[in-house]
Parts: structure tokens; sequence; C-alpha cells
């Protein structure tokens, strides 16, 4: 485990918009006075940045200073909510942020989401991006629990989506599956700021999403990914089929959650993920020793 920062040093919290001509970004820091690493970590679809405010606090006591973006068209960022032209958006949304860090911060970068934000997380990974040192994957979703007749799947990709790509359901989606804790799902549901009606092109571009992981090459970072064994949103066996073929890949359940580990079982996550930064952060120093030096 890293060196932790006692809790005598002081922890920043503060937010801004990156305004670097595109869409702005509503993006919240959590910086510890002393960091040797960078976490961006992206929020699921349903929810925002706010909901991560607690593990980062946890992360920043680590010596890890934590990047929380609202996705375009989540929580405070501009963009129509809850819609998608194409999900290369969200995965220039990372590479944005990635970029302002890459430029104006010397510490090492990793990147990280939980359930959409992992599958965009990974998605950006899958591109050469010098000093991000692996990918925290938590419950990706690289398929959906839900599953829909071919023909049903057709008609909505093919016929309706092209004609109404805004086309919203008439009722909020459920929550149910989310959370083992009723609190929990009582909170996303009063929050104004949650996404319960993505459009049919936000649907559409999961999907589109979800075959490019699969079409595209392994990203050459170390990955780590949790799971639920109990996961009643995202398929496991997608992300096993996924990821075990990864020459770098450490995978590790968890059979007491629902689909969010982070709200569910945050000490499990943090412990993990803590733990497996730490050993990257070793083996990038003894890299970049000069040959001849003694520990």
């Amino acid at each position: 485990m890293m060196e932790r920062i006692p809790m005598t040093h002081a922890i920043t919290m503060d937010a801004e918009f990156l305004s670097d001509g595109q869409t702005p970004l509503f993006i919240r820091r959590v910086s510890p006075e002393k960091y040797r690493a960078q976490l961006i970590f992206i929020h699921a679809s349903l929810v925002h940045s706010e909901y991560y405010l607690p593990i980062a606090l946890k992360w920043a006591q680590e010596g890890i200073r934590v990047i929380l973006p609202d996705l375009e068209g989540h929580g405070r960022s501009q963009g129509t909510r809850g819609h998608l032209r194409h999900f290369s958006q969200h995965v220039n949304d990372i590479q944005r942020i990635y970029a302002h860090l890459h430029q104006h911060y010397s510490a090492p970068i990793f990147i990280g989401g939980e359930s959409y934000g992992a599958l965009m997380a990974y998605l950006a990974c899958q591109e050469e991006l010098p000093d991000v040192l692996g990918a925290i994957l938590i419950a990706p979703s690289f398929g959906l629990q839900l599953t829909l007749p071919t023909w049903v799947y057709y008609v909505m990709t093919h016929i309706v989506h092209p004609l109404l790509p805004k086309l919203r359901p008439l009722r909020p989606l459920p929550v149910q599956g989310v959370s083992i804790h009723p609190d929990i799902s009582r909170i996303i549901m009063e929050d104004r700021n949650v996404n319960r009606f993505y459009t049919l092109g936000f649907l559409v571009n999961l999907w589109k999403a979800q075959k490019e992981a699969k079409q595209r090459p392994l990203p050459h970072l170390p990955i780590l990914t949790l799971l639920s064994t109990d996961d009643a949103v995202t398929r496991n066996d997608e992300t096993e089929t996924l990821l075990k073929p990864h020459h770098d890949l450490e995978l590790h359940y968890h059979n007491a959650s629902a689909h969010s580990l982070i709200a569910d079982q945050p000490d499990f996550v943090f412990q993990k993920s803590v733990a497996w930064m730490a050993r990257q952060l070793r083996a990038e120093s003894l890299k970049r020793r000069p040959m001849g030096t003694l520990s």
C-alpha cells in the first residue's frame, strides 16, 4: 500500500468547468496536499460525479488526486440531457481531461470508471496515452442483462433511431438492481441531476460502444476489474470473455453487492484499487530507475 498521507495534511475539494473550446464539462477535484498519482474516474450513466466523492476522499487520503467529471449531458455538464449523437463524444470527454492533466501536472495518471463509465474508460485506454499507468474497471457494461429479440433490436437501431434519435421513455427508468441499500435508491429517485430518461440515441450508442470494445485490440495497459457476482444490470460473462485474454489483468469478485460495488462495498473497492495502484506505481518506478542503482 502507498505511504499514507497523514490526516493533518489538507485535502482540497474544488470544482470548475473545463472550457477548451468544446462543450464545457463540470469537473470536481479532490486533491491531497501531496500526491503521487492522479485518477480520472468516470461515473455510471444513471448518476453523476457527486456520488463518488466519498470514495474519492478515501483515495485522496492515500495520496491519489481524484478527478471526477460529469460527462456531456450528465450532471452539471452542458449537452443534451441523457442523449448521445455518438459514443465517441464521451470518449473524447475523457481524452480532453487527460490532455489537460498531462499538460499541467507531472504525476502519473490512472483512468477508471463504474458501469457505463468503465466502458468509456476502457475505450479511452485503447488509445496510446503517455503517463497512463492502468485502468480500473468496476462492473463495466460490456454487456447488459437486458436482452431483446433480434427483430426488436433491428427495428430500434435501423428504423426508429434514424427517425427519432431523441425519443425518450414515458416513465423514468427503474433503479432496482443498482444497490442493495434502499436509501441509495431513494436518493437517486429524488435527484434531479440523474438521468432516468435516456434517449434512444443513448441506448443505441451504448450498444455501438460495446461492439467497438469487443472488436478492437485489448489495451496494453494493466487492468484492474472488480465485479459483483449478483449483478443484475451487466453481464459478468461478457466482461470475462473480453478481458481474460489480457496479459496483465487482475480480476476480483464480491458476493454481497448489487450492480454498484462503490455504493454497496466501498471498502472492497478502495482496498483492492489502492493496493493495485501502489503495485503499478512501484513497477513504473523500477522501470525508470537507472541501471545499476541499488534499492
